[in-house]
């Protein structure tokens, strides 16, 4: 098995785990400490999706610098947090969506 396979089966297990793990985590925080409603609260566990600008600089640190990882993990890891970056614009739309009672967002933001 080929480096990048290895990679892709790490990866939907960890993209599936951190996806579930990172919504949860924060919308039940946003919930039970923030006094948030269910929809916003789920709304903010969303957001909270795309938080790897950190994760990258870590891993420069520690596949380039240090060789602390190997690059099956070094893949593995860069990709999930791309792709949790990628899916907060698409989580968010879809989820503003199916708020019925939502306010209307104008065109122009300085009106």
């Amino acid at each position: 098995m080929s480096v990048m396979d290895e990679a892709l089966i790490l990866f939907i297990g960890l993209f599936v785990g951190l996806f579930v793990g990172q919504i949860l985590s924060a919308g039940l925080a946003a919930r039970y400490t923030g006094g948030f409603d269910w929809y916003d609260s789920w709304l903010i566990g969303f957001g909270m999706l795309g938080r790897a600008e950190l994760a990258f600089v870590v891993m420069d640190i520690a596949y380039v610098q240090h060789q602390v990882i190997t690059e099956e993990m070094l893949y593995t890891l860069m990709t999930t947090a791309f792709c949790l970056n990628i899916s907060v614009p698409l989580t968010i739309r879809w989820w503003k969506g199916r708020r019925g009672n939502a306010p209307e967002q104008s065109e122009n933001v300085f009106n």
